[in-house]
């Protein structure tokens, strides 16, 4: 790949992060809200089509004088680097709880990777015996389930402290990503004992397909309804 092929200036990475920002901010914002997955949805378009609520809103408002429309015409839209300046300002931390949330998808990553290892370091355990591999899944699944505990914590943080969600979605996951918290801290627990491993890898099953299902949730949480296409 040759250099000279990459932008000179930032402008072009300036105007992808000022379009992408307000989209993943106004889900955050809309879920520690507690609206609702089509109110997001209304807010998001609205974001997205700021042009279209003005020329709304003065339809069904009063006429605009001939002085007030020269004015608007000849007023220039931001630019990207105001845009992402706006932006920086407004996503600012408000609070040490504020802080702690957002550090939920940086901490989410973690116990993921380990638990999915631990699961198919199982896998491989359950064909091939002699591997060896009861060490690896237990420490594995240990720091799957710390993992999990902490990104289970930082996440009701982001969410909101509630027990109900006028977001299906955000309720889904949260009391999803509350269960694989448990779920592996109970897989750690049976990881550590010299009984059989039967009950050991049901709960690796369970984490597997519960991760998967929160990484979908996830998705929906930023990207918005059908995320990936599949309606």
């Amino acid at each position: 790949m040759s250099f000279s092929r990459l932008p000179r200036s930032p402008l072009a990475a300036l105007v992808a992060v000022a379009l992408v920002l307000p989209v993943m901010a106004s889900a955050h914002e809309g879920h520690k809200n507690n609206m609702s997955d089509a109110e997001m949805a209304q807010m998001e378009m609205r974001d997205a089509h700021p042009v279209a609520d003005v020329a709304a809103a003065t339809a069904d408002g009063p006429p605009i004088a001939e002085g007030e429309r020269a004015v608007e015409a000849v007023s220039q839209p931001p630019t990207a680097e105001q845009a992402l300046d706006a932006k920086i300002a407004e996503n600012r931390v408000t609070s040490v709880g504020d802080f702690l949330g957002r550090l939920h998808p940086l901490a989410a990553h973690f116990p993921v990777a380990l638990l999915l290892m631990a699961a198919l370091a199982e896998i491989l355990l359950l064909m091939r015996p002699a591997l060896g591999l009861e060490t690896t899944v237990r420490f594995l699944v240990a720091g799957g389930a710390v993992g999990a505990g902490i990104a289970a914590l930082l996440g009701w943080f982001a969410g909101g402290w509630r027990l109900d969600d006028r977001s299906e979605t955000l309720g889904l996951h949260r009391w999803n990503g509350t269960a694989i918290a448990a779920v592996a801290g109970i897989a750690a627990w049976l990881a550590f004992r010299s009984a059989g491993r039967t009950r050991l890898r049901i709960a690796l099953a369970l984490l597997a397909a519960g991760i998967l299902f929160q990484g979908y949730l996830g998705g929906e949480m930023v990207f918005g309804p059908n995320h990936l296409g599949l309606e």
